[in-house]
């Protein structure tokens, strides 16, 4: 019987010939060292998403241990009653187009502003302090805050993919997180902004204030790693894939088409987990009432079931299926303006940088355990014009 060592140097540097083939062989597999169900094909992952045999809700669930309750600890009227005027905000036709287009021009600032003519890491600079600057600005927190909560985030984060840290400091960060965010929501925060919206629901009755502080966290951990993610793994492809991204550098309407690729194919979560309301049974396996299930989004996304060539780096496909943001109740309200925050970053970066380039041979791999990303992508910002 084949298994699986999540954190295995060489599962984490390839997890790719692994899940091909738990798909083909046990795409519902039992791991006794996580004690988890493993899900690895599209169709049942898919199941587990909207199914009513399956919940988010757990006490223990890690995230809920890090981040305290958020919408991605509550199913049923609970869950319904917090994202309605979350999305509402985030998929509202007038605000959506002002916020996503005040992210978009926050990554092309931030290009703007890099060094001409110098090697720069992109993962250690740029593809974490954009994202995570772009979200606090839809937030409404004030710049002079940003760099305190870009490591006081980073370091929450880390606790959700097997970090060693230490669990007290965490603690500690996320109480000072919480109680700096609640004084935002409650007095401080701009009326254009999503805490300055918050304070009204608040104010209104729609929500409590810890439940504001919980949409606000939230909003923040998934502004963060999984754009970082996002943008380094584009530019991981964009070395590893030079025809499709000269292509791309042309012609910026095909650049869209190559970042929802790159998170179909190299996506920055790898995995999600749900829990069985009840006994039920999964491709033929019993799962008992009470398991947990590691969902293997990234293996779905490559399920040949769904996606012609589904190993290939292929651009011009159609993505509609890609599981990277989730599916159902629980679907990231936030992909959007991901979408956008990549797409600016790495349009304007070619733009001015035309002669870009990784200048490590090898080229850094991209790794980890649920989220994914190179660690380092040191590459030349020639001047402009370069080529």
């Amino acid at each position: 019987m084949r298994s699986i060592a999540f954190l295995a140097p060489d599962f984490l540097a390839n997890p790719w010939p692994r899940y091909a083939r738990f798909r083909a062989e046990q795409p519902v597999w039992w791991s006794d060292e996580i004690r988890m169900f493993c899900v690895f094909r599209h169709r049942d992952i898919r199941a587990c998403l909207t199914g009513a045999d399956y919940t988010v809700e757990y006490p223990f669930r890690v995230s809920r241990q890090v981040f305290g309750e958020t919408l991605l600890d509550l199913d049923g009227p609970r869950h319904q009653r917090l994202r309605r005027p979350l999305a509402g905000l985030l998929l509202g036709q007038r605000d959506n187009i002002a916020f996503r287009a005040a992210a978009g021009e926050r990554a092309r600032t931030a290009v703007a502003a890099l060094p001409a003519d110098t090697v720069l890491d992109m993962v250690a600079g740029p593809a974490r302090a954009v994202p995570l600057t772009a979200t606090a600005t839809f937030l409404g927190i004030p710049a002079e805050r940003h760099d305190w909560l870009l490591h006081t985030v980073e370091y929450l984060v880390g606790h959700l993919d097997g970090s060693s840290g230490d669990f007290g400091r965490a603690s500690a960060l996320r109480a000072e997180l919480e109680e700096y965010l609640l004084g935002l929501i409650t007095s401080g925060a701009p009326p254009r902004s999503m805490l300055g919206e918050v304070h009204g629901w608040v104010r209104d009755g729609e929500i409590t204030a810890r439940e504001a502080v919980g949409l606000a966290t939230l909003t923040l951990a998934a502004g963060f790693e999984t754009s970082t993610g996002l943008i380094s793994n584009t530019l991981h492809c964009l070395a590893r894939h030079p025809g499709h991204a000269a292509a791309a550098a042309a012609d910026p309407g095909r650049l869209r088409a190559f970042v929802k690729e790159t998170l179909r194919w190299e996506p920055p979560q790898h995995d999600t987990v749900r829990f069985a309301r009840r006994d039920t049974t999964l491709a033929g396996v019993p799962v008992p009432a009470g398991s947990a299930l590691k969902l293997m989004l990234a293996s779905g996304n490559r399920d040949a079931e769904v996606f012609e060539h589904a190993e290939e780096f292929r651009p011009e496909r159609s993505t509609h299926g890609s599981l990277t943001f989730g599916h159902g109740a629980h679907s990231c309200l936030g992909t959007h303006i991901a979408l956008d925050v990549a797409e600016a970053f790495v349009g304007a970066l070619l733009a001015r940088f035309p002669g870009l380039r990784v200048v490590d041979d090898p080229l850094p791999p991209i790794t980890g355990s649920t989220f994914r990303r190179p660690q380092a992508l040191r590459m030349r910002l020639g001047p402009k014009g370069e080529s």
